[in-house]
This record gives structure tokens, C-alpha cells and sequence, in this order.
């Protein structure tokens, strides 16, 4: 069967089994909290259709701990990495998630004591870079800013002008010296949306990189180029969208995989050879920046449970993803050949948007 024959009968599926879904908790809290999401920022509407199409049927984490044991990983698995992880707890009244630090043995657990859309590790681990979600309002438009590893210190990056113009959710040049990320208008300029770059210092030099996708960028590692996720009108499932990849500089845009293949967030293997993404159902696939190569980590996850938002360890043996079981999300890590599923030990709660730091950050 063709890619776009499955593309299509997963689409019928997905819609029934939502439909079906709606109907029986249609007054669930976090269906509502991801509706408020969606509504708050462009970039969470495409992060809220992932989380349905991998919770339409969903198993509790006591089935995965019984299948991977209580502290991951069976008996004489493969010892756990090293590095310290960044990952959001979502608040699905605040809309937006409290974010935290943790160890992948599930030790050291920080809380920042921040409350943002989206964070995401400085280059080298020595600073997160955030939005500034508790300035934003009328005449405030949403701006980056850096916090330290702790969560203080938090710095606005506010050196562009333009009331109508919000700045969220991207990443970090190599050299630490850029930020890319999505832009997006007050209502009433989507003329404005598109990919931006500032520099990393105050925020300032605005750039257009490229116009239209509303989307977070990823850097590869040798900073050269860029990765992003968009979508468009009338592929299936519902908020599924393809893969580009583009010059650091805006360049050159070229899809890399079908549409209809993937949903939200993904990033580029440390080496630059690999980009890990979310397929609808909560699939994880590894795709070349060329397109080549395509493939499903064959991940074995209990029935109805699904894998979002991945992110790879600093030395690329590991990828880090938000684990979707009922009513919550667990933060888990499995080998690019889908060996040594392991969970990380933590509170229960909706946790989500891991990413990895190098081994030095504290």
C-alpha cells in the first residue's frame, strides 16, 4: 500500500476515533486545556493536534512500568545516559507549562519556577532560552527571553520594535550568537507570520527568513541550516503537516518528507545524519536533512500509547520523548534502534518538550 493510501485511511481513522473521543469526554479538563492552548499560540495548535491524534486511545503508565519496569529499563539493560533534562509540566488552566530539570535516572529534580510556552537549552547548556510569557498583554507583544540553568535571572529579549509583531518559540544558533524562531501578527497582520532571526544578545537585527510557517525552527549542528515543521488546508489527519529544511539564512526551502507525515516538534541528531520526528499515532521516525533514508524507530510501546515530541541526548545514543498515557505524560528515552526503553521517575503530571543538555550544564 502507498504512503498516500495509508495517509489517507489513517486520516478516516482518526477522524472517527476523535469524533468518537469528543463525544465521550467532551467535558474532560484536558481536552479544554489544550482548546485554551491552541488558542493562545499558533505553534501550540499544531502541538495540541499531535497530542490528540497520539491520546485518542490511551493506557496509564502502571501498564508501561509493568512492561519496562518501575525505573526503566529491564534488568542488565543499557545503563542510563548522562546530561541533565529540560521538560515542561503543562498547566492546562495557565495554558501554558511549569518548567523543570531532572536527571535521566530521575534524580536532581529542579523546579525552575518558570511558567512558559516553550524552553529550550542554550547551545552549551549554560543558559535556557524561553518566552516571556508573564510580560506579554495589550501593547506587549510576546518576546524570547534567557533565564539561567536555575530559572533566575530571566532576561527579556526585547530590542525589536513593533507592537504588532510576536516573537516565540525557536532555538539557538551553534556558535550561541543568533536565534530563529517563529513570528507571528497581532490579529488582523498575518502578513507578519513567518520565520525570524535576532541576535541572541538583546534580540535585536531582525530578519525575515522566511514568510508564512509559523513554526519553531531547529539549527543543525553546524549551523548552516534550518528545520521546520508546517502544515496546510486539506491534509490528513487533521494538524498534520512535512518536514522542511532551508538555509540558516532562509534559503532554499525543500520538503523532506510526505505531507500528512509528521506532527509538531522534531531535532537534528548531534552529528547532523538524522532528524527524529513525531508521525500521527505517536510514532517516532528518523528521516536524513536530505530526505533519504526514512525509517520508524521500532518502538514497542504498550497498545494506545504514543511518543511526541523527541529530543536527542548530547552524544546522540538516546532520544528523549514525552510518553502519552491517560490523563498525563511521562517523559521517557529509547536508543535510535528503539532498544532500552526506559522511563525517567517523576511526579505524575503532563509532562512534555524534553531537551537534552550537554553533560557540564548543572
Amino acid at each position: 500500500m502507498s504512503i498516500d493510501r495509508r495517509g489517507h485511511r489513517a486520516g478516516a481513522d482518526y477522524r472517527r476515533a476523535v469524533d468518537q473521543w469528543k463525544s465521550s469526554v467532551s467535558n474532560r479538563p484536558s481536552f479544554e486545556g489544550f482548546e485554551r492552548i491552541r488558542e493562545r499560540h499558533l505553534r501550540n495548535r499544531r502541538i495540541a493536534a499531535g497530542v490528540v491524534a497520539a491520546t485518542v486511545a490511551v493506557v496509564s503508565v502502571v501498564l508501561v512500568t509493568r512492561a519496562f519496569g518501575p525505573v526503566g529499563g529491564r534488568p542488565g539493560g543499557p545503563a542510563a545516559p548522562q546530561g541533565v533534562i529540560l521538560f515542561g509540566e503543562r498547566d492546562p488552566v495557565a495554558s501554558l507549562a511549569r518548567w523543570h530539570t531532572v536527571r535521566p535516572d530521575g534524580s536532581a529534580r529542579r523546579d525552575l519556577d518558570l511558567m512558559a510556552t516553550c524552553a529550550v537549552w542554550w547551545p552549551d547548556g549554560r543558559a535556557i532560552l524561553t518566552t516571556d510569557d508573564a510580560s506579554t498583554g495589550p501593547g506587549r507583544p510576546l518576546r524570547p527571553a534567557v533565564v539561567s540553568p536555575d530559572g533566575s535571572d530571566l532576561r527579556r529579549l526585547d530590542a525589536v520594535d513593533n507592537p504588532d509583531l510576536n516573537l516565540g518559540c525557536g532555538d539557538v544558533s551553534p556558535d550561541g550568537t543568533t536565534i530563529a524562531l517563529e513570528g507571528f501578527g497581532q490579529d488582523g497582520h498575518p502578513e507578519l507570520d513567518g520565520i525570524y532571526s535576532i541576535d541572541a544578545s538583546d534580540g535585536g537585527a531582525l530578519e525575515l527568513l522566511l514568510a508564512g510557517p509559523v513554526a519553531p525552527p531547529r539549527y543543525s549542528p553546524d549551523g548552516t541550516k534550518l528545520s521546520f515543521f508546517d502544515d496546510k488546508a486539506g491534509v490528513s489527519p487533521t494538524g498534520s503537516g512535512a518536514l522542511f529544511v532551508i538555509g540558516a539564512e532562509g534559503s532554499d526551502p525543500v520538503r523532506i518528507i510526505p505531507w500528512g507525515f509528521a506532527f509538531g516538534d522534531h531535532a537534528w541528531s548531534p552529528d547532523g545524519r538524522w532528524i527524529v520526528f513525531q508521525r500521527p499515532y505517536g510514532q517516532l521516525y528518523l528521516v536524513r536533512p536530505d530526505g533519504s533514508g526514512l525509517h520508524r524507530i521500532p518502538l514497542e510501546l504498550p497498545p494506545g500509547s504514543g511518543a511526541l515530541n523527541p529530543s536527542w541526548s548530547p552524544d546522540g545514543a538516546w532520544v528523549a520523548f514525552s510518553l502519552q498515557r491517560d490523563d498525563g505524560a511521562a517523559i521517557a528515552l529509547v536508543r535510535p534502534d528503539g532498544t532500552g526503553l526506559r522511563i525517567v521517575p517523576a511526579p505524575e503530571g503532563e509532562l512534555q518538550s524534553p531537551d537534552w543538555a550537554t553533560p557540564s550544564a548543572p
